[in-house]
């Protein structure tokens, strides 16, 4: 009512006001459109900066990813960059380096960067067989004095006179007389040389009686039939098998010395004498499985005629101290079927490596066959990895040391001694061994060469601590790779085996040798005895076996390498009980 009366009487007025208000009206809805249109660019300018944090995230999350494979590849290669530098460290010392695994020790240094030892330990009152403190002087290699026994051989005079012209003195021109004489002696050789022995066998008869005719029986040869007599065959056996000479190189020397013979000849007589030779070597078989302690190892060989080309064949050898033999066995593969087929009667203890192929067998719920693992198998790991890890892998070495010295020390005890002394000594530095290693292994790169010899070692670990069960037992398997080093060494000369066939002769063969090279028997004296007893069907087959042959054949024994072998042995133990009282 108010606003009626405030509007104005005059008409023009009032269109106006009209106008006006009519243009207020719009501008509003130009606005009210504006707002509108800014509120739809603002909502999507939302939904793009919403789009753009989702695709932010999206891309944070990507790169979180990609950040996190770069970070596992790094660490990846960084293992495999450490374990190539390993590989090349050990191909470099294989090629440049010594082989020996032996550190030089300053004196006055300490030892190994002041590792653990028994010097810093408090001394256990309780420790059995303690030694008495010995000054240790350093051994002293000397030459040995070169001694023959010159009545041994066949002695051929050589006068070497003066001419009767200088026999006269040259101031009053009358004879000389002898007043004595220099002799000298000088070692000659005359070349092997082949004989024909010609058996010459008178035959008689009765012109009367005509009932037949008599002559003497031909004595025994190694081959009916054949024309090689028994020092030919054993030399031919030993200059394969324990000399190393191929059959060509034989049939070579055999022409210089006058008569050519074929390799298959020689191959004819080395089959025969391998089946002549299989009861004695099935008697040590069976004498080496009746023992409680056992070493074991193999070795491959190339061999050939097979259907589908050559294939690795694997030489295996089994030695006992309760039997003193050394038996080969061959197989075809390094499958687990080899041993285990040699092993059946077998009860005891088994040196071996960690080959998976003796997991069956000592897995096995009715197996009496109990692991024993070897420490230098595990040293070696660890001597591999010094150069990644210094620290580390000479405080394991050092520990592995303390073992050695230790089974050292009581090397010539009595076995209950030996035993006491593992108990009392050696478990406590195995259980720093294997607390160290348990730490180590949470911390180490996987692939690195000090983690494998970590893992290797937990692996193995109750089979590396079982030789403190028995003083019969050893810290290592060392002595069959001594004997696999015969094979080693023939595989590189003859190279390879000519069917699969021979294996198991040269098995045979290789076990008769062992036995001869084992108790320093000379070997063409031992194989040639064998061949005319054998093939004289003798049934007395224990009094061929070669510690029973050598007790009865005292004057076949190399007491050169005899001796050798035991000056060595006093070498040995006299440095390294030098070197533990400098340590000490």
């Amino acid at each position: 009512m108010d606003n009626a009366n405030s509007l104005p009487n005059d008409l023009a007025q009032c269109h106006q006001l009209l106008f006006a208000a009519h243009k207020q009206s719009v501008e509003l809805e130009q606005q009210a459109a504006e707002a509108t249109q800014q509120a739809t660019q603002a909502k999507r300018h939302a939904t793009q900066a919403e789009r753009h944090v989702a695709e932010s995230e999206q891309r944070v999350a990507e790169l979180g990813r990609v950040l996190d494979e770069t970070a596992a590849s790094y660490q990846e290669l960084q293992q495999e960059h450490a374990a190539t530098l390993d590989e090349l460290a050990w191909y470099k010392r294989w090629a440049f380096g010594r082989r020996r695994e032996r550190f030089t020790e300053g004196e006055g240094q300490g030892h190994l960067f002041d590792l653990d030892s028994p010097a810093n330990e408090p001394e256990d009152s309780a420790t059995p067989h303690q030694e008495a403190e010995v000054e240790v002087k350093p051994h002293r290699r000397r030459r040995k004095k070169r001694e023959i026994d010159w009545d041994k051989l066949p002695q051929i005079h050589h006068e070497h006179d003066l001419p009767e012209e200088e026999k006269n003195c040259s101031c009053c021109g009358l004879p000389m007389d002898r007043i004595g004489e220099d002799i000298t002696r000088e070692l000659e050789l005359q070349p092997a040389k082949l004989e024909a022995h010609i058996h010459v066998r008178p035959k008689y008869a009765c012109r009367r009686c005509k009932e037949g005719v008599s002559a003497a029986p031909l004595p025994q040869r190694p081959i009916p039939g054949g024309i090689a007599g028994p020092g030919l065959v054993s030399e031919v056996i030993v200059g394969k098998f324990s000399d190393h000479l191929p059959l060509y190189r034989l049939e070579d020397i055999l022409t210089r010395y006058g008569v050519y013979i074929r390799r298959s000849t020689l191959c004819d007589w080395v089959k025969f004498a391998a089946e002549l030779f299989k009861p004695l070597y099935e008697l040590q078989r069976e004498l080496v499985l009746q023992s409680s302690v056992m070493w074991t190892d193999d070795t491959s060989v190339t061999v050939l005629g097979s259907p589908q080309g050559s294939f690795q064949g694997q030489f295996w050898t089994y030695i006992t101290d309760e039997q003193p033999y050394s038996v080969y066995d061959f197989t075809t593969s390094r499958s687990r079927d080899g041993p285990a087929s040699f092993l059946q009667g077998f009860a005891g203890y088994l040196h071996a490596d960690a080959f998976s192929g003796y997991d069956a067998i000592f897995l096995d719920a009715h197996s009496a066959i109990q692991e024993v693992a070897c420490w230098a198998h595990a040293r070696r790991k660890f001597f591999d990895a010094v150069s990644s890890y210094p620290r580390e892998a000479h405080q394991m070495l050092e520990w592995i040391r303390q073992l050695y010295d230790l089974e050292d020390r009581a090397h010539e005890w009595s076995v209950d001694a030996r035993r006491e002394l593992r108990a009392y000594e050696s478990n406590p530095v195995l259980d720093r061994i294997e607390a160290y290693s348990a730490e180590l292994a949470r911390r180490v790169l996987p692939k690195s060469s000090l983690a494998k010899a970590v893992t290797y070692a937990r692996n193995q670990w109750q089979a590396l601590r079982r030789y403190t069960e028995d003083g019969r037992l050893t810290i290592d398997n060392n002595v069959s790779e001594r004997t696999l080093r015969h094979q080693a060494i023939g595989r590189k000369n003859w190279l390879f085996l000519g069917s699969e066939a021979a294996g198991p002769r040269a098995a045979v063969l290789s076990t008769i040798l062992a036995g001869a090279k084992r108790h320093r028997i000379e070997p063409w004296v031992y194989v040639r005895d064998l061949l005319l007893r054998l093939n004289a069907d003798d049934q007395r087959l224990e009094e061929m076996l070669p510690d029973r042959w050598a007790a009865a054949h005292p004057e076949a024994i190399l007491s050169h390498r005899l001796d050798e072998s035991r000056s060595k042995a006093i070498r040995t133990r006299a440095r390294r009980a030098h070197r533990r009282a400098r340590r000490n």
